[in-house]
């Protein structure tokens, strides 16, 4: 695992993300292409950890009605920085603007993603957002 792969790995995701949140994708399921099980979220107010797949599944469901609901269409990420930890995990962090169509911000946060390369390949252990 590199700087390059784990980019390119984020950018895969993000697409992944991006085409559920916008309606072109309906297969929520695909997401655990990118994230761990279990896998551990932090935003403010509340952290816990996911410990089943049913559970990741359910939380990106939520995300993706919730952008579809508000006329979602694209993620800029600003200022992303990877950062490796071993040869085996980095982190991916960065400010993250979701986009409406006509190029309002719906959303303005920053996020940092644990990536850990395991048997499956890489897959995002943690995500912490503020």
């Amino acid at each position: 695992m590199d700087t390059n792969d784990v980019t390119t790995w984020f950018a895969a995701y993000l697409d992944c993300f991006v085409a559920l949140g916008r309606g072109d994708r309906d297969d929520v399921e695909s997401i655990l292409d990118y994230y761990g099980v279990p896998m551990l979220l932090s935003a403010p107010g509340a952290t816990g950890w996911l410990h089943e797949p049913e559970q990741v599944i359910g939380v990106i469901r939520g995300q993706v009605e919730g952008l579809r609901h508000v006329g979602f269409d694209s993620t800029v990420v600003q200022d992303a920085e990877t950062v490796l930890i071993n040869d085996s995990c980095a982190r991916y962090e960065g400010r993250f603007l979701r986009l409406a169509a006509d190029a309002s911000v719906i959303a303005d946060f920053r996020g940092s993603y644990l990536i850990a390369d395991g048997s499956e390949g890489p897959r995002i252990a943690a995500l912490m957002v503020g």
